[in-house]
C-alpha cells in the first residue's frame, strides 16, 4: 500500500494540483466573509461569536458547492492517467491486488480533501484578522467541524471514484459532479439531505443550531452505512476487470 500510495503521489506532480488546493478555499473563504460584512446586523446577534457566524457562511458556499465539486475533481485526476492509453490493464497486470489499488486511489483523494480543508482553516482564520474580528477564537470547535466534514466526503469520495473509474474521460465524473451540486442547497433543507452524498458535508460543517439535523445519531449512522455499502461495491466492481 505504501508503494502505491507513493505512485499515486507522483502521477499527480505534473497536475498542477496545488492551484486546487488553493482556489477552492479562497474562492469559499472569500464568499463567506463578503456575505457575513455584508449582512453583518442580520448574523450578529448579542451574545454570538463572530467567528462561528462566518463559518457558517462557510459552510454554506463551501459544503453544498466548492467542496463536492473538488472532490469530483480530485477523484477524475487521480484515474486520468490510467485512462490515457491503456493504463488501466498495465496496471491490472501488476502483482497488486486490485483491492489494494482501488484502496490507494481512495486513501490519496482522502488525503487530498484533508490537505484541503486544512489551507482552509488558515484561510478562513487568516482572512479573520485581516478583517478585524475581535472575538475569542473557538480554534477547537472550528477544527471540529474541518474533522466533521472530511468524515463526511467520504462517501462521496467513493462515488466518484466509482464513477470515474468507469468514465474513460475527465469530463464526465466532473459534469456528474456539477449537476449533482447544483441542487444540493435545495435538497439539504429536505429529509433526502441527509443520505444526498452531495449535501453531507455542508450539514456536517455547520453548526447545529444553523442545520436541519434533528438527530446527529442518525445522520452519522446513515452516514457510515453509505460509505460500507460504496466501499464494498467499488471493492467488489473494480475486482472484475470488465469494468475497464
Amino acid at each position: 500500500m505504501k508503494n502505491i500510495l507513493f505512485v499515486e503521489r507522483l502521477k499527480l506532480k505534473r497536475s498542477n494540483l496545488w492551484l486546487l488546493y488553493f482556489i477552492g478555499p479562497i474562492l469559499g473563504v472569500s464568499l463567506a466573509y463578503f456575505n457575513f460584512f455584508k449582512n453583518y446586523d442580520l448574523f450578529m446577534q448579542p451574545g454570538d461569536n463572530a467567528w462561528i457566524e462566518v463559518w457558517t457562511q462557510a459552510a454554506l458556499f463551501i459544503g453544498p458547492f466548492v467542496l463536492p465539486i473538488l472532490v469530483g475533481i480530485y477523484s477524475a485526476l487521480i484515474c486520468r492517467s490510467e485512462h490515457a492509453g491503456g493504463g488501466w490493464k498495465q496496471l491490472l497486470a501488476l502483482p497488486v491486488k486490485h483491492s489494494d489499488i482501488f484502496l490507494g486511489k481512495f486513501v490519496t483523494v482522502v488525503h487530498m480533501v484533508i490537505i484541503t480543508m486544512l489551507i482552509l482553516l488558515i484561510f478562513f482564520i487568516g482572512f479573520g484578522y485581516i478583517k478585524g474580528i475581535k472575538d475569542t477564537l473557538p480554534i477547537f470547535t472550528i477544527l471540529g467541524y474541518i474533522i466533521n466534514g472530511i468524515i463526511a466526503c467520504l462517501p462521496l469520495i467513493l462515488l466518484q471514484l466509482i464513477i470515474s473509474i468507469r468514465a474513460k474521460t475527465f469530463g464526465i465524473p466532473l459534469a456528474i459532479s456539477i449537476v449533482f451540486t447544483l441542487p444540493a442547497i435545495i435538497v439539504a433543507s429536505t429529509p433526502l439531505g441527509q443520505i444526498y452524498p452531495w449535501t453531507q458535508p455542508m450539514l456536517a460543517m455547520s453548526p447545529k443550531d444553523e442545520s436541519p439535523i434533528q438527530s446527529y445519531f442518525l445522520f452519522y449512522t446513515l452516514l457510515g452505512g453509505t460509505f460500507i455499502i460504496l466501499l464494498v461495491y467499488g471493492l467488489r466492481s473494480f475486482s472484475k476487470q470488465d469494468i475497464i
